[in-house]
């Protein structure tokens, strides 16, 4: 093989190599989109049911455990949403769900985890908390929802939130991942108390049994 023809082989080799890096920066991108897209709710950008469910609120479980303290749960809803859904479309209805995300996201601090579980039902674990110390945040949240005015097609709407709370003794718990399945069972029977009463109030779930 003379020189020239040796050059043009470095450059086509180079060209293949250009290709298989581009290839696998492609493959890199696509697998770190699916990761996300797996992990995250489309509407609300927030951690999904699966993600939340079985991953980051068992870490929680799982750190209060080791250091022994109290972890605090609240299962929120907004009130009012079918209305919004029939009269201005499902759009608008989504578009209330998605500023609810927004408003929760900003209000909550960083040590507090959110997750949109489905529907209009948004999950937080707080830690560490107490009973007292879940109420008093859900109280607040569920004053600052109602205070707060959410695009709604080409207007604002008004809505209230429901929430169902408790907090855990973490000397209670065996397996984190099947505590936060049973925690948020309860806690949705305690939404739908608050919500079957009226809405716009929080009802408690009584945790008793060992998890």
């Amino acid at each position: 093989m003379d020189p020239i023809q040796l050059k043009q082989r470095v450059q086509e080799l180079e060209a293949e190599v250009q290709q298989l890096r581009q290839e696998a920066e492609r493959l890199r991108l696509m697998n770190q989109r699916w990761a996300q897209l797996a992990g995250t709710d489309s509407l609300t950008g927030l951690p999904n049911k699966i993600s939340f469910m079985r991953a980051l609120a068992p870490q929680d479980i799982q750190h209060a455990r080791t250091q022994g303290e109290a972890i605090g749960f609240m299962l929120l809803s907004g009130d009012n949403l079918g209305p919004i859904n029939e009269t201005k479309g499902r759009d608008a209805g989504d578009q209330v769900l998605r500023g609810l995300a927004e408003f929760l996201r900003s209000a909550l601090k960083g040590e507090e985890r959110l997750g949109h579980l489905d529907g209009s039902h948004y999950a937080v674990v707080l830690y560490p908390a107490d009973l007292a110390q879940v109420r008093n945040r859900a109280e607040g949240l569920r004053l600052e929802v109602a205070a707060h005015a959410f695009a709604c097609a080409d207007t604002e709407v008004r809505i209230t939130a429901s929430f169902g709370i408790t907090s855990v003794d973490s000397n209670i718990i065996s397996e984190p991942r099947s505590a936060a399945e049973k925690v948020y069972q309860l806690l949705n029977g305690a939404l739908y108390r608050a919500k079957k009463t009226g809405g716009n109030r929080i009802e408690e779930a009584v945790v008793d049994v060992a998890l």
